[in-house]
């Protein structure tokens, strides 16, 4: 769809924005402060993000837990995406103007990421994204677009690095039809064509379109030795510990997406041992340690990358306000200003196009543990 195309629907959709889901914080079970506070908006895509939805509540109460004098307290208020082609433009609408939100933080895909972003151009809001890795998000130049994850291209320039350190050729890459995989396959590709000067092998792996020896053969004949995955489907539980068997010199790596996917699956991660994938230092630091430990006590289950992200976005936010007030175009000049150091998944600050200056951090499974590797 082009721009103008999400402008005209941006206008239709800001006509006759509706409620479709709402759920605030208080409807999942955390009591707002009592008194005005200030409303942080959360967009996912259903009700099924529960990560996001649990990251972001933490986020609001560890702010109420330790107020600021002067300061307003926080609640939260979420909407989802789900329904017909132009529910993220009403639902972000409906944030903006129905929930007075100061800023918007979604953990959506690229295609709804793009609408929830004409919102925020339309109304001079921060918006947040911590999922939607698609380049052209950040194209726009939009003063209030910030994204806490690497895009696509970053991520592709650290895996062809790694790459380059262990050889440099015999590269493909598994495609599938979703959105966000073909521009994360685009980055992929101009990347490594422009680095190494040949253009890697792509290969259509869904089940139905190639068997496993089909998909064996073609990498041995092919000389490949580097495979990269940008996207997690259950069939790759089953498929690459043949592929690694018959071909032990393979070397996989997964994009972000891979591992957010990875991190939610019932999968034994044994099956995945040695990949390398692209992640965060959550696990590593001792904020993330700290957060990874309220979340499991609180849950019972650990937090994942996609959980730390929400929780850094909607804590970015909140500091943000903070120091600047409630003024919505204050809070990005502010962001954009500022680098802030305590971030889970490291330090926060963003290019111009609102891109995360942070190399993205290559980590592994060692053991069914999520690891650093090794020489690297």
């Amino acid at each position: 769809m082009s721009r103008l195309a999400l402008y005209l629907l941006l206008l239709i959709c800001g006509c006759s924005a509706e409620a479709h889901v709402r759920a605030s914080v208080r409807e999942r079970g955390t009591v707002p402060p009592e008194g005005k506070s200030v409303t942080i908006g959360l967009l996912i895509p259903d009700s099924s993000a529960t990560e996001a939805i649990r990251a972001a509540t933490l986020a609001i109460e560890e702010a109420n837990n330790n107020p600021v004098p002067d300061r307003p307290q926080f609640q939260l208020v979420v909407r989802t995406t789900e329904g017909p082609w132009g529910a993220g433009s009403k639902q972000s609408v409906s944030l903006v103007y129905e929930d007075e939100s100061v800023a918007i933080v979604g953990s959506l895909d690229g295609r709804n990421g793009h609408l929830a972003e004409q919102v925020a151009t339309k109304s001079h809001l921060a918006y947040v994204e911590t999922h939607a890795t698609e380049p052209t998000l950040s194209q726009a130049f939009v003063p209030w677009f910030f994204r806490v994850v690497p895009n696509d291209n970053q991520q592709a320039l650290a895996i062809y690095k790694l790459i380059e350190q262990q050889g440099g050729s015999g590269i493909a890459i598994l495609t599938s039809p979703g959105y966000d995989t073909r521009y994360a396959v685009r980055s992929l590709t101009r990347t490594v064509a422009a680095k190494s000067g040949t253009a890697p092998l792509l290969i259509d792996a869904q089940p139905g379109k190639i068997t496993q020896r089909e998909l064996r053969n073609k990498l041995f004949k092919s000389h490949i030795t580097h495979l990269v995955i940008p996207f997690y489907a259950p069939f790759l539980e089953t498929l690459l510990p043949g592929l690694t068997a018959t071909i032990p010199s393979l070397k996989i790596y997964g994009t972000l997406h891979f591992t957010m996917g990875l991190e939610n699956t019932p999968a034994s991660r044994e099956t995945f041992e040695k990949i390398l994938l692209v992640g965060s230092g959550f696990r590593f630091s001792k904020a993330g340690k700290a957060f990874r430990d309220k979340y499991l006590k609180r849950y019972g289950e650990e937090p994942g990358n996609r959980a730390a992200y929400t929780f850094d976005a909607v804590s970015l936010v909140i500091h943000a306000v903070r120091r600047t007030g409630t003024d919505r175009e204050k809070i990005p000049e502010f962001i954009s200003a500022h680098t802030r150091a305590a971030g889970i998944t490291g330090t926060l600050s963003f290019d111009e196009m609102g891109n995360r200056q942070l190399e993205p951090l290559l980590i592994t499974i060692h053991n069914g543990r999520f690891t650093l590797p090794d020489g690297l």
